[in-house]
Formats: C-alpha cells, structure tokens, sequence
C-alpha cells in the first residue's frame, strides 16, 4: 500500500523526514518497504505555453509544435493525437530523466532539430496515462517547474502489511500509529454536513437478508451533484496512492476508502432500478455483469446488492455494469457498509479478481467507522459537486458489533518485557492508540478494544501494542533481561560459534546447505545407510532428507568446480536426518564436515602447495587446543567412500568423534570430480561432549627442562601414531612434550624405509633432573625403538 508523506504529516503535524517517519514506523510494526520522490521525473520539466502546430512535410503522424517556455521558444516534434494551439503543457528540457530511463536529447527528426519534448503523464511517473499529453489548467504560470506548480514535491511511502493489521490500510490508521510514536493527538478530518430537510429515508431503505455475512449496510442520499474532473490536490493523494483519478464523483469514494480504510460505492441513484436496498446472497447459477463489463455465473458463496429485483453489485468487490455513476448522473446512491472478512474471500475468489475494497474487507475494516466514512464523503461531494445531502443516514445494523473489553496489568506487562515502565506511560500509550482505558479493581486496566483491531484479544496482545510503541530497543535484551523474554545463551550454539571463528581463522569458508539430498549419491557413498524418503520431493535429486553432510559438501565442491573455484576449503555445521530408530524415535544428529582440495595461497612468501590430509588434521588439532581435547588419534578404519590407504577414524579418549580420509577415485569419479578430495566428518555431540568442562590450570615451572633427540630409520610402514605413542609411555611421566620434527623418504634413505626425527622434553615439577636421569630415560627409549620397531638409530 501507498500513502503519500505529505498527507500523514498533515493527519499528525509531525515535521519528521521521511526516512525518519519510515524507520519508526517499521520498528513498530508497520513495515515501510520503499520511499520514492514524487518529483522523481519532474527535474527540468517546465510549464509551456502551445504557439502554434503546424504540419511536417512527409509526415502523417507527427507535427511541430512551437512551445512558448518563458525563457524562449522551442520547436518540438510531437506525434500525440491532442496538441492544439493555446494548451499549456509539461515540457521535458534537454537532460531531463524520464521515466522507463529515457533521458531527453537533442535530435533531428524529419530535418527538425527537436529540443526538448510535450510529455503524457506516464512519461512524468505521474499515472499510467498515455494517451496523449498532459494538457495542464489555464493558469499555470509559464515557464514555472512544473513540480512547483503542481506543489508535487512529495514523497510516496510503499508498506508491506502484516495480514493481520487491517487497519494499517488506510492513512488515518498509519497516522494513528504515528501520532502514538510522536505522543501527540491523530487530526481525524472533520467533515461538516448541511443536510435538506428532505430525508434520504423517503428515497430509500435498507434490508439485509444475512446479517453475519453483512452486519451493517448504511446508505445515504445526495442530489444535484455536477460531474467533473477534480481538485489537483484530490488527485495527487490519490495518484500517490497508486489509482488512478476518473471523476470527482468517483475520486472521492476512492479518496475516503484510502483515508479511512473504509470502501465505499457510489450508484446512479436514477438508474438504481427502484427504492429500496437488498442485501442477499446470490442464487445458484444467477448471472451479473460486473462494472468491467464481464459476466460471472454466481453461486451463493457470493453476496450480492441488489435492488430487491436484481444485482446491482457483488458486495464488498465491485459494483455492476447498470448502476455505475457515468457523466450523466446528477443524483447518488452513497453506499458504506461492513461485509465478513470470510465472505469477501471466497466471494473474490469465485470471481477470480482481487480490488482495494476486497483488500480491505478480507483484513477486517470497522463496523463503527462506517457513519465518518459516509460521512466524510457526503462532505466532500457537497464541497467539490455542489450536491445537496439529503437528511439521515438510512443505516440497517440489526446486531450492532461493540467493542472488545480486557482486564490489563501493568505490572504483568512489566513482568513480561523486564522492564520498569510507569502506569502513566502504559495508559498514554494505550490511549494515543485510541483505546479507551478506565481503572479496574486493584492495579488492573479495563481497556476497550476499538472495532478496527479484531486481533486483539488477549491481555498479551495489549502488551505488545505497548513495546512496539514504546520501542522494541528500549527492552533488555534476552541476555540482560531480568523477565521471562531472558532467554540463557545455550553451551552448543556458543561452541558451534566459537568452532566457525577457529575454522574461518585458519582459512576455511562456511557453506550452508539444506537438508535435502538426492538418494542416488547416498547410496553410491554408503549403500548401507539408512534413507528418509520425502513423500512429495520438490525434483528427484532432492528426494531424501541428507543422511551424511559428506554428500551435500560434495554437491558443493562440485559446483565450485564448475565455476572455476579451484582451491577449496571449506566447512559445515548441518544436520543429518535418519529414520525412526526401534523406539519410534525420529533420529537428527548434528555434525561438522571439512573439505579441502585444490592448492594452498600463491604468494611472495611461499610456493603453492597440495592441500592434503595434513591440513585436515591441522584443523582438527586448533580446535582441539582450543576446546581443551586429549590429543586426537587417527586409526584405520574402512569407510566406504574413502581410499583405502587414506581412511581413518578420528578418535579422542579412545572415543570415535568421526572419519577422516580422502575420497576413493571411483566415488569423485561418478560425481564428475576430477581433484582429489579429502574429508573430514566429526561428531558435534560428541565434540561438544568433551568441551563443556571446567579449564583446570597449573603454575608455570620452577625447574628447567632437558631435551633429547633421537633420529633413526625404520619401515615406512610403521604409523606415526604408534610411535608417538610407544615414546610417551616409555618416557615415562617426566616426558613433558613428545613431537616430531623431521619426515623424510627419498633418494638418500632405503627403498621401503623412511626418515623420522623425534623430540622429547624432560622436566620435574618438584626438582631439577640430573643428566644421568634423563640419559637413562632416553636410553629406555631408544631401547624399546630398536626393539619393538626395528628402528636404525642414528648418531646425532
């Protein structure tokens, strides 16, 4: 929906911006989507004055005009059918933006050297009119801006309502909302009537044959109106709008419905067909014409007006083809009425179109707002047609619809938000919203719910009119809070954090993917697992909840492939979905998955490398480091989308957390990946498992440390795991540290065997080693080396 600015700050008086008076009202709730400048396509666009017309040699549909602009004279080619000498006109100036992106050029057509051009309304982003051009009033100065003219310099304000906010619909429903935020009082119009002594009720009367399908039908009589094009300043509210100015007549139905949220319909009260209004439901079968000129066969989900002998609208939707006001009519029919929210929608549906009115009737509009509204019109028609109000309004509501009342409690609204707001302020609020607050028993509020806010209801909702006018940012957050809105910071959303910021920090990009797989690749990864078939998939290659996020970081790898992303590393934190276990139990268990492919970074300081294993298990050790894990082991393992020399568990504590590996050559190769993939799938509950526990810490040491090497050659069959291993617990408790430091296989070292340099670090808590100490610890380990490994110890 759109409201044009100018008209809210003239129902407020606020002199907030527009971006101003847009943010506010969207952290209130009543979301502004887009603010655009009336005047968008007005630059440089002035008021000419025709001089003359006159043919183009060779040309039928074009003439030139020559433009008086104040300045000087232009020749202008124009081809609209309606320029005539003596019209004032909008004349685009070279440089001028118009709207679709044209800009305005010099040219030469037909050997005329055109500067400049006449413009239609739709070329100035005015309206959708483009038949001709934009022939102004007599006295518009020449020369002027036409955006000064016009006093067009607005701003149009585009909403995006909450179905539920049917009072939103309207300018006086935002401004409401304003004059609340800006704690002033909302500048309702008046509308002032001089009614004829004659009573509309001896023209006509009102029945309602389904009072729940239309609880009120209210009708009044104005006579003697003169048809005409209206006021510029009714155009331009409506023309902000979005619709499209016809007649005065007409505009100002349009106008009322956009300022109050309340539909009306003017019929030609001559050819209305009778005296008398009938509201019933439509037969089965009955034909009507709509006002558009089509015609629907009926069922009785449709309500219908009629003149107690046929339909003369589908209430609440649209008016019929007979009865329309057109140029001739003198006197009006003025409808305003209150049709179920239910009805209107399957009524519009039935005939298979949607309009303002429909819009507005399917959120809910108020009962109780229908005399303003028809009120407010019969106002204007009698200022801007000169028509005479007949006395009365002729208003049929058997069963008049009254407020809501709900006993409110300022300090349970405190209580809920954890704030500390005073019962003055509640009460303010409550009443710039215009609902009516008197005192109940104790601390308690009685509040009357207005008509217009059917979905208000319950205690809870009244506390959320006050914080979204109060201020969302005004309440403490879920941290701070001290009411039941304090929601606890959960230990596996801060790992899942704090595991993304270590894996970004050592040169991972997350991924995020759906839930969904296709089934065809689960199995080709593990044939044996379990599948959660979908019922309905949306394709068949997204037929199965994912069982393994291996498979959808596959698909992702595959499509950076594609796009020539080379060099991959990236995670995951996602869900797998398994089916019911033995218990009916749902399975869903969370995991991490980390890839790499391709090569490390180019740069000055170092040469591209593979990325490898190694740089799995590297990631793999920061967080262990940082979560405070044992050391991670990596044991063999047949994991069926993994080569066979590169598969192993990952296992902490003797615990398994996961599989590591690199994928088989047949697997990349069936998925159309021709890199070499390696992989990463950790357990989070496991993970997290081990990390939720207190950081013990030590003093630094008093005593030095000794450190020892040891070189040898050994089988390069022999796993480096067992090694460290072996040297840990040979080393005994006075082995602080235990790493290698040099790998080596090549030229210089036995086919089938390998290199391998390891340190070990000796310290005591409680006292300084002795060399001899340290010397036969060492010696238990180079003994224990050449036994159990067969290792060739070298000299250091």
């Amino acid at each position: 929906m759109n409201i044009s600015y100018k008209w809210l700050c003239e129902l407020t008086g606020l002199d907030w911006s527009p971006e101003e008076m847009a943010d506010r009202l969207t952290l209130c709730g009543t979301a502004c989507e887009h603010i655009e400048a009336t005047d968008r396509y007005l630059d440089k666009v002035v008021v000419g004055h025709v001089k003359d017309v006159l043919p183009i040699e060779g040309a039928d549909k074009i003439r030139k005009a020559v433009v008086d602009i104040g300045a000087e004279t232009l020749e202008l080619v124009c081809g609209a059918p309606n320029v005539a000498v003596g019209q004032k006109v909008p004349v685009a100036l070279i440089g001028a933006e118009l709207a679709g992106g044209f800009q305005i050029k010099k040219a030469r057509i037909r050997g005329i050297v055109s500067i400049g051009m006449i413009c239609s309304e739709r070329e100035l982003g005015i309206s959708d009119d483009h038949a001709g051009i934009w022939v102004l009033p007599d006295d518009a100065p020449v020369g002027d801006l036409l955006a000064d003219y016009l006093d067009f310099r607005d701003f149009c304000l585009s909403f995006e309502l909450t179905p539920n906010r049917g009072d939103s619909m309207s300018a006086i429903g935002i401004a409401r909302d304003l004059a609340a935020l800006g704690s002033i009082k909302l500048r309702r119009p008046e509308c002032p009537i001089e009614e004829s002594a004659e009573k509309a009720s001896d023209h006509i009367s009102v029945s309602i044959d389904d009072p729940e399908a239309c609880p009120r039908y209210a009708a009044r009589v104005i006579k003697g109106v003169k048809q005409g094009p209206s006021p510029w300043w009714l155009k331009m509210k409506l023309l902000t709008a979005g619709i499209r100015p016809i007649s005065n007549v007409v505009d100002i139905t349009n106008l009322v419905m956009i300022e109050t949220g309340q539909p009306l319909h003017a019929f030609d009260l001559n050819r209305f067909g009778s005296n008398e209004v009938v509201v019933r439901r439509a037969g089965d079968k009955e034909k009507f014409t709509t006002l558009d000129g089509q015609e629907h066969t009926l069922t009785p989900e449709v309500l219908l007006i009629t003149n107690g002998k046929k339909a003369v609208a589908a209430g609440g939707i649209m008016g019929g083809e007979d009865s329309e006001v057109s140029d001739d009519t003198t006197d009006i029919l003025l409808e305003a009425a209150y049709f179920n929210p239910g009805v209107i929608r399957r009524g519009r549906k039935q005939l298979g179109f949607v309009t303002e009115s429909s819009s507005r009737f399917e959120k809910g509009a108020d009962p109780n707002c229908v005399p303003y509204a028809i009120n407010r019109a019969a106002h204007l028609l009698q200022k801007l047609c000169g028509g005479e109000v007949l006395g009365g309004i002729v208003d049929c509501y058997p069963n008049e619809i009254k407020p809501a009342s709900i006993d409110f409690r300022p300090s349970r609204c405190n209580k809920v938000l954890g704030t500390n707001l005073s019962v003055e302020k509640m009460r303010t609020i409550l009443t710039d919203l215009e609902y009516e607050v008197t005192n109940g028993e104790g601390d308690t509020f009685q509040v009357r719910v207005p008509t217009y806010r059917t979905d208000i209801v319950r205690e809870i909702d009244l506390i959320e009119e006050i914080v979204r006018i109060y201020g969302f940012d005004n309440v403490p957050d879920a941290i701070s809070n001290v009411g039941p809105l304090y929601t606890p910071i959960r230990y596996p959303d801060v790992f899942n954090e704090e595991l993304a910021t270590i894996l970004t920090g050592v040169g991972f990009d997350e991924m995020l993917n759906h839930g969904l797989a296709d089934s065809r690749t689960a199995r080709l990864l593990n044939p044996d697992a379990d599948l959660l078939k979908i019922i309905n998939p949306i394709s068949e290659e997204l037929d199965i909840m994912r069982n393994s996020v291996v498979h959808t970081a596959l698909d992702v790898v595959k499509l950076n492939l594609a796009h020539r992303n080379m060099d991959i590393r990236l995670f995951e934190i996602g869900r797998c979905f398994f089916p019911p276990d033995a218990k009916d139990n749902w399975v869903e268990e969370d995991r991490l998955v980390m890839v790499v492919s391709g090569h490390t970074e180019n740069s000055w300081r170092s040469t591209p490398r593979p990325l490898d294993f190694y740089d799995l298990k590297g990631a793999i050790d920061q967080l262990a480091g940082h979560f405070d894990w044992p050391a991670p082991d990596y044991v063999a393992a047949d994991v069926p989308y993994f080569d066979d020399d590169i598969s192993f568990e990952v296992r902490i504590d003797s615990q398994k957390v996961g599989e590591i590996g690199q994928i088989a050559k047949a697997v990349s190769t069936k998925l159309g990946i021709k890199q070499t993939i390696f992989v990463a799938d950790l357990s989070l509950s496991v993970l997290i498992g081990m990390s939720n526990r207190l950081v013990e810490y030590e003093p630094l040491p008093v005593y030095p440390s000794a450190s020892r090497d040891i070189s040898m050659t050994l089988d390069e069959q022999v796993r480096t795991g067992d090694l460290i291993a072996k040297v840990k617990k040979t080393a005994g408790e006075l082995a602080r540290s235990v790493q290698i430091f040099d790998l080596y296989a090549g030229k210089q070292i036995e086919k089938g065997k390998k290199s391998i340099a390891v340190s070990i670090v000796y310290r005591s808590d409680e006292r300084s080693l002795e060399s001899a100490e340290v010397d036969k610890q060492q010696q238990d380990v180079t003994d224990m080396l050449k036994d159990d490994f067969k290792a060739e110890i070298r000299d250091n």
